[in-house]
């Protein structure tokens, strides 16, 4: 019987910070089921050119995206939403709270742009822990943001967690303790609580990681190019 559900790596995110601030290069995840294409976040808004070409090379039109499903309202993950004006837009009621609640606090929310995304009429609210596509089901994972959500699904036998920034990198299923967090405690209990399931973490600023017994088994090299407009020289950045 084939998959009710795959997905594909649209753009990698990158484990990286700058003396400025946030990198934020994350992953953008497309799902397929039966019902069609859908999207797990969108990135930045830098990612908008790379989004919309590594969806022309699979042969898909951005009005062919029926559903944007968002793990959580940081930057970095929410950006290009506007981009799939036939999408309907799937966020967990809990993360609505906490944006209610701290926009002001993390310095990850862009208030403008979240507050015109929360009254859009493309955007549904679910609650608890539901299929919300054939062979995908949303889970609670909080502690990097108050409403935080990841995907489950069953890949050729494997069970897979599109964990976002429930764990953003390999080094945090390594100390089991997260690299910045609204709520550490309900942040490491998501860690233990995805490590336990999986096995295959897709994190949202690392590559793909096998997991066996509890541990990273494999970790693929994640490399970005970062090139000079001034002069064209270019620097290969490699984890």
């Amino acid at each position: 019987m084939p998959n009710p559900a795959s997905y594909d790596i649209l753009m990698p995110g990158f484990p990286g910070r700058s003396s400025r601030g946030f990198l934020g290069w994350s992953t953008i995840l497309l799902l397929k089921t039966y019902e069609g294409h859908a999207l797990f976040d969108t990135g930045g808004s830098g990612d908008r050119p790379g989004l919309m070409a590594a969806l022309a090379e699979r042969g898909i039109d951005r009005h062919d995206i029926r559903t944007v499903i968002l793990s959580h309202l940081h930057f970095d993950h929410i950006a290009n939403v506007e981009c799939f004006p036939k999408a309907e837009i799937v966020l967990h009621e809990s993360e609505f709270a906490y944006v209610r609640d701290h926009r002001f606090d993390d310095p990850a929310i862009s208030r403008f742009q979240v507050e015109s995304l929360l009254r859009s009429p493309q955007l549904t609210l679910v609650s608890g822990e539901l299929e919300v596509l054939p062979g995908v089901r949303m889970i609670s994972t909080p502690g990097h943001s108050g409403g935080h959500v990841s995907l489950v699904m069953t890949v050729d036998g494997k069970r897979v967690v599109l964990a976002q920034d429930a764990i953003k990198h390999r080094g945090e299923i390594e100390t089991g303790a997260p690299a910045g967090a609204f709520d550490e405690e309900m942040a490491r209990a998501s860690i233990r609580r995805i490590v336990g399931m999986a096995d295959i973490v897709v994190p949202g600023h690392d590559g793909p990681l096998t997991i066996e017994n509890g541990r990273v088994a494999a970790a693929p090299s994640v490399c970005a190019e970062v090139s000079l407009t001034l002069d064209g020289r270019c620097f290969l950045l490699e984890v």
